[in-house]
């Protein structure tokens, strides 16, 4: 019987289903996320066995919201998704699935995806940057994730842009956040996608709301590529195939280092590959990196 790995992507909203066999990754549909702990774990249940039924499942590999203690198998801090947190889930799943589990951060995933098998594959530092409703992140060293002393290592949505304004990252880069400002000063909604649309058409406010945008991602590359010195910047989130995004973030770049006395490195931004299969794709690399597996074993 051929081999697979589950793999789940546990976000706010829904619950994306995946397995991994014969290196490739098939999509097995979503569900709404549930309301409670009990009806998460008979869901994965559920989703475990039937997949059981067709292939012999070797583990379940978990993308998840939250700072994950891989030591303690607790998912620290807090989210869309509360009662994933402040207990020992990782032992409890196993128990439950009759299987290997392994868990990590979604935008960890996502790095980590990029980083082995994605746009920072030949690079042995990295940064990745998840642009969607706030900003979130990794760091990888020589392929594996850095968690930091604290878990927060990556958590470059929290840093403060301006402090007069109270404004982090997660604020001023969000094409959610700034559409949704966009949206309050023309009175009607629209969506980040059709904001940047506007101002590719040359709406002056859209412009604005953009350059917003682009200022704090270049301003956040520049400032981790001249703190921590990586090989790459990896883009991810739906924002990133928009086209027009790196050349205005490199161009802006440029023209800050222009106006500073030190001119610094220029950071080497690149798009990632995976987009919205790499919380997946990562978790599925992280399961295999955990046991010292060849993901190409699973077949």
């Amino acid at each position: 019987m051929a081999k697979a790995i589950l793999a789940v992507d546990i976000g706010g909203t829904s619950i994306k289903f995946a397995k991994w066999t014969d290196n490739q990754l098939t999509q097995l549909g979503s569900e709404r996320t549930p309301d409670n702990l009990a009806a998460f774990y008979q869901l994965l249940v559920q989703k475990k066995d039937q997949l059981a039924a067709q292939m012999q499942v070797v583990g379940v590999a978990i993308s998840s919201p939250g700072a994950v203690n891989k030591k303690s198998g607790v998912i620290e801090g807090m989210s869309a998704v509360p009662y994933l947190h402040g207990f020992p889930i990782e032992p409890e799943l196993k128990k439950r699935l009759a299987l290997p589990v392994s868990i990590e951060n979604d935008a960890n995933c996502a790095g980590l995806a990029e980083s082995l098998m994605g746009a920072g594959r030949d690079a042995d530092t990295m940064i990745s940057l998840v642009i969607g409703s706030g900003v979130g992140g990794a760091v990888i060293i020589d392929h594996h994730i850095w968690h930091g002393a604290h878990l927060f290592g990556g958590e470059f949505g929290y840093m403060v842009m301006n402090p007069e304004a109270g404004a982090t990252l997660s604020n001023l880069a969000s094409p959610v956040n700034q559409a949704r400002l966009f949206s309050q000063k023309i009175g009607r909604d629209v969506s980040g996608k059709e904001m940047f649309e506007l101002a590719e058409k040359g709406d002056s406010l859209a412009q604005k709301y953009v350059d917003r945008i682009v200022t704090a991602l270049a301003q956040a590359a520049y400032n981790l590529q001249n703190s921590l010195d990586v090989d790459k910047i990896v883009l991810g989130g739906a924002v990133s195939a928009n086209p027009h995004l790196l050349p205005l973030i490199d161009a802006k770049i440029d023209m800050m280092q222009q106006k500073v006395d030190a001119p610094g490195l220029h950071p080497s931004i690149v798009v990632g590959k995976y987009r919205n299969q790499a919380n997946q794709m990562g978790a599925v690399l992280d399961f295999c990196q955990s046991r010292s597996l060849a993901i190409n074993e699973i077949k």
